[in-house]
């Protein structure tokens, strides 16, 4: 059965629409002139070239980040020769790395054990629920930084030279 020179499968198949001619492929976006040539829909299997200004910005972020990675975070940055540790709004403690040591320290909920060894620092036990203090692991490089929160410990790593990052004391 025939309507108006189409068939009723026809029809069915583009649920009354009927596609115009140079229109995207997926029906949504009209004619590919008004959509862009790189636009959302550029077509079926044809993929988007990057343009000179989008090469340039990766290359330039990539350049960026390498040498913030270089600046901060190398391998060949000062070692850190002692740890700060803060309880609640207490001036800060100064406990050498170079010392194997287990420190008592006195929180809000109780007692948390930090263990020195062999120039690391680590939270060995800890009053708090979650642990993820203790979860944190080893902290070995300068600027590292880890909290017992429920029991208002804070420690960090500091280098012999005072290094000023984007927070200065």
């Amino acid at each position: 059965m025939r309507r108006a020179g189409r068939s009723i499968r026809a029809g069915i198949r583009h649920a009354g629409r009927r596609r115009r001619p140079g229109a995207c492929h997926c029906g949504i976006h009209g004619p590919r002139r008004l959509a862009g040539r790189r636009g959302v829909c550029a077509g079926r299997g044809r993929a988007v070239k990057p343009t000179p200004a989008d090469v340039a910005l990766i290359i330039g972020l990539a350049l960026i980040i390498g040498t913030l990675y270089a600046r901060y975070w190398s391998p060949n940055a000062a070692p850190p020769t002692h740890a700060l540790i803060r309880v609640d709004d207490a001036p800060a403690r100064r406990v050498p790395l170079h010392v194997n040591d287990r420190i008592v320290v006195t929180g809000r909920l109780g007692d948390s054990v930090l263990e020195v060894r062999d120039g690391r620092i680590r939270f060995a036990s800890s009053p708090c629920r979650r642990k993820v203090c203790i979860r944190s692991g080893w902290m070995h490089d300068a600027h590292d930084a880890t909290a017992c929160l429920p029991n208002r410990v804070t420690l960090s790593l500091a280098a012999a030279d005072p290094h000023y990052d984007g927070v200065s004391q």
